[in-house]
């Protein structure tokens, strides 16, 4: 059996998203900016020829040191980025001086580069 792959898709301060699908995934304001304000949490299916697929996620919660980290709209007063342009790779999702965490990292990775940096993971389980 083939080992399901999750993909970063959104991130809301310290919860960070997977997607099993990161190709269809899509959530309500998306394309709006300020992402920030705008975008709503990650849809759990998706319509294609009039069918639905669902969609399946996991969910890390995630702490990194006070001088780590920073989400796209932390840099500004009112952010340029939507969910879109961020998972089309223009920005990271996090981006700190010593690394960067773009959309469409898998789960594996996410979880290795938050613990080398001392930061700490918190899995929730549905």
């Amino acid at each position: 059996m083939e080992k399901e792959e999750y993909k970063l898709c959104f991130v809301d301060d310290n919860k960070a998203w997977f997607t099993n699908n990161f190709e269809e995934q899509w959530g309500d304001d998306w394309d709006d900016k300020p992402y920030d304000c705008n975008a709503e949490d990650p849809y759990d299916s998706y319509k294609n020829n009039g069918k639905e697929y669902k969609i399946k996620h996991k969910i890390i919660y995630f702490e990194l040191p006070n001088y780590y980290g920073y989400l796209p709209y932390n840099r500004y007063t009112n952010c340029p980025y939507s969910v879109k342009d961020i998972n089309n790779k223009i920005v990271p999702w996090i981006h700190t001086r010593d690394f960067n965490i773009f959309a469409g990292t898998s789960l594996e990775e996410f979880k290795e580069v938050i613990k080398e940096y001392n930061g700490k993971i918190y899995v929730r389980e549905d």
